[in-house]
C-alpha cells in the first residue's frame, strides 16, 4: 500500500511539474534568486560593520539586486551583440563548413554517412535560433524579476505566517537547512561559474575566436549544469574553432587550454571549496538531471541540483522516506 501511494505522489508531482511549468518555472528561479540575493546581502552586511561606512540589510539588498540586474543586462546585451555579428558573417562560415565536410569526405571513407547531417546544418538558422533563444530568456527573466519584487514585499509577513503555521522545531530546521545548503552551493558555484567563464574568455579572445564573449557567457551558464554544461562549454568553442579558422592548431589547442581550465576551476577548486556542502549521488543526480531537462528544458537543468537537495533534506526528515534520502545521498545519511 505504502509502494502503491509513494508511486501515485511520484506521477502526480511529473504531472503537475510538466504542465504548470509556466508558473512554477519562473517561482522556482525567483525563489533561488531571493534566497542568493538575500545570503549575499548579509555577507555584506557582515563586511561592512566594523568599516568605516555601514550597510544595513535593506540596502544592502538593494545594492545586490541592482548588480545582478545590471550584470544580467550588459551580459545578454554583449551577448546580442557578438551573436548579431557573427550572423551578419555568417556565409564565410557556412563556406568553411562545406569545406569541411569536403574535407572529410575525402580523408575518411566511410564520413558519407554522416554527410546529410552536416548538410542540414544552416549557419544562419543556427545563431538565429540562439538568437531568438538569448531574447526569449530576457523576457522570463523579467517574469522572474516581478516575482521576486512580490516574494521581496511579503518577506516580513512569510515569516511571521511560517512561525505560524510551523511550530514544530524540527520543520523549521529542515527550512533553516534547506536555505544554508541552497546558499552555500549557489555561492560557490557562482564564484566557480564567473571564474569559468573569465578564463574562457580569454583563452578564446587569445585564440581569436569571434565568439569569445558569446561562448564565455554559455561557459558561465553552463557551469551550473553538472556533467553536460562543462562537457558543452568546452565542445561548442571547439567545433567553431574548426569551422572559423579552418586548420587543426586552433581547435586542438582551444579543447586543450579548455579542458585545462575546466579541471582546474571544476575538479580542484570547486571541490575543495564545496567540501562536504552536498551529498548527492552522480547516478542520482544524473538520472534527474535527465528528468529536469526533459520536464522544463536548459532552465530545469540548471535547477535540478537545488531541487535535489530540497528532495533529499525534506526525505531524510520524514520516517517513511527516510531510506529514499539514503539512496539518493552518496555516502549516505546519519
Amino acid at each position: 500500500m505504502k509502494i502503491l501511494n509513494t508511486t501515485i505522489i511520484f506521477f502526480s508531482i511529473i504531472i503537475v511539474l510538466y504542465y504548470a511549468k509556466f508558473l512554477l518555472l519562473p517561482l522556482f528561479l525567483s525563489i533561488f534568486l531571493y534566497i542568493i540575493i538575500n545570503s549575499l546581502s548579509k555577507d555584506l552586511v557582515l563586511f561592512t560593520k566594523n568599516k568605516f561606512f555601514k550597510i544595513n540589510d535593506i540596502f544592502s539588498f538593494i545594492i545586490i539586486l541592482i548588480g545582478i540586474c545590471v550584470f544580467s543586462y550588459f551580459s545578454l546585451k554583449l551577448l546580442k551583440i557578438n551573436l548579431t555579428k557573427v550572423i551578419n558573417d555568417s556565409d564565410q562560415y557556412q563556406n568553411n563548413l562545406n569545406d569541411l565536410v569536403v574535407l572529410f569526405q575525402s580523408t575518411f571513407i566511410n564520413f558519407s554517412v554522416n554527410e546529410n547531417l552536416f548538410n542540414k546544418i544552416n549557419v544562419i538558422s543556427l545563431f538565429s535560433n540562439i538568437l531568438n533563444f538569448v531574447k526569449s530568456f530576457a523576457g522570463n527573466f523579467s517574469l522572474v524579476l516581478i516575482y521576486l519584487i512580490f516574494i521581496v514585499m511579503e518577506q516580513k509577513f512569510f515569516h511571521i505566517k511560517v512561525n505560524l503555521i510551523l511550530k514544530k522545531s524540527n520543520t523549521k530546521k529542515i527550512i533553516s537547512k534547506i536555505n544554508n545548503d541552497i546558499y552555500s552551493y549557489f555561492r560557490i558555484k557562482t564564484l566557480t561559474s564567473l571564474l569559468t567563464g573569465f578564463s574562457t574568455f580569454l583563452i578564446l579572445f587569445i585564440i581569436g575566436n569571434d565568439l569569445s564573449l558569446t561562448f564565455a557567457i554559455f561557459a558561465f551558464f553552463l557551469n551550473f549544469i553538472p556533467y553536460i554544461g562543462s562537457l558543452l562549454a568546452v565542445i561548442f568553442p571547439t567545433f567553431f574553432s574548426a569551422i572559423q579558422f579552418m586548420n587543426l592548431s586552433e581547435p586542438l589547442i582551444t579543447f586543450t587550454t579548455l579542458i585545462l581550465s575546466q579541471i582546474l576551476i571544476g575538479n580542484f577548486l570547486e571541490t575543495k571549496l564545496m567540501g562536504k556542502t552536498l551529498n548527492i549521488s552522480p547516478l542520482a543526480l544524473l538520472i534527474f538531471l535527465s528528468m529536469m531537462g526533459k520536464l522544463w528544458g536548459i532552465v530545469g537543468m540548471f535547477l535540478s541540483v537545488p531541487l535535489l537537495v530540497i528532495l533529499i533534506i525534506v526525505l531524510n526528515n520524514v520516517k517513511e522516506t527516510k531510506k529514499i534520502a539514503i539512496f539518493l545521498s552518496e555516502k549516505g545519511i546519519d
